[in-house]
């Protein structure tokens, strides 16, 4: 049965998320709706796991479990930026104490394609079923084919979602702050030693942001971090912007999305099937 203290972390989350997306409404961040709207999803279902265990109650009273859809939104709105699924799964239970079964991840990026397609029919039915974004994969700079175990929001900019080759250590360098971003938040907070795990694992990595001798603080990680940015982002972000102009001229809005590959596969499918 889970302490008291948890039971008040977790309402406390709710409240906080509650409040973010009024503002993110009022203050018309549609970017923000979905991810604050993804995390405040999981925090309530991670709520009432938590009243239902300290109340004993019947088990079938409600599920617990939140769509794997939503704690990966939850999680990629945290990490904002492509992920593999390993580090979705670490952070996934490390900030919201949900763990993402590899079982359930095998279907997720095809329901959402399937969703685009239904959203995306010619009819007023199919456009009233959009999703405000879609779980994608990340997309190689050179073929704009999904990058194998990474994913994306749609909702990022098409210059975030591609993967040229220095994108993997901007990226995690991106991750990195941003999870120092969410324990200065709350550094309380009773999965902040958790998320501070994942930011000394992340930092052993980064030159000069480790000094076993003056100790170690969440700034001296960031300013070592932002340092390595400084170094390696302008590069990336140039060939992303020019992959990403590229993938405009060539590719209709579902590669944009889900890749070039998929649709060839569809292809092929679809060649077999009337053979």
């Amino acid at each position: 049965m889970p302490e008291f203290p948890d039971v008040r972390a977790a309402l406390s989350d709710v409240s906080r998320l509650q409040q973010e997306l009024t503002a993110a409404l009022d203050d018309g961040r549609p970017e923000d709706v979905d991810r604050i709207l993804a995390e405040l999803t999981v925090a309530e279902r991670r709520r009432n796991r938590l009243l239902q265990r300290a109340s004993n109650a019947s088990p079938s009273g409600f599920d617990a479990v939140p769509p794997v859809r939503e704690q990966l939104a939850a999680v990629l709105g945290l990490l904002s930026r492509p992920a593999a699924v390993a580090l979705i799964k670490d952070a996934a239970t490390a900030r919201f104490g949900e763990p993402i079964q590899p079982s359930r991840l095998a279907s997720v990026r095809r329901d959402e394609q399937r969703s685009w397609h239904a959203a995306n029919r010619p009819s007023s039915q199919g456009r009233s079923l959009a999703r405000p974004a879609y779980i994608v994969p990340a997309l190689t700079a050179d073929r704009f084919a999904p990058v194998r175990g990474m994913l994306a929001m749609s909702s990022w900019a098409l210059e975030v979602r591609i993967i040229a080759p220095a994108s993997h250590r901007v990226d995690t360098l991106h991750i990195l702050v941003r999870l120092i971003d969410e324990l200065d938040r709350d550094p309380e907070a009773l999965w902040a030693p958790n998320i501070r795990r994942m930011v000394w694992r992340f930092a052993r990595s980064v030159a000069g942001a480790i000094d076993n001798r003056d100790g170690v603080g969440n700034q001296q990680i960031r300013d070592a971090a932002e340092r390595e940015l400084a170094l390696i982002a302008p590069d990336d972000t140039a060939e992303r912007h020019a992959a990403a102009e590229r993938a405009r001229r060539q590719l209709d809005p579902e590669m944009l999305l889900f890749g070039s590959a998929l649709r060839n596969a569809s292809l092929n499918s679809s060649s077999e099937a009337s053979a």
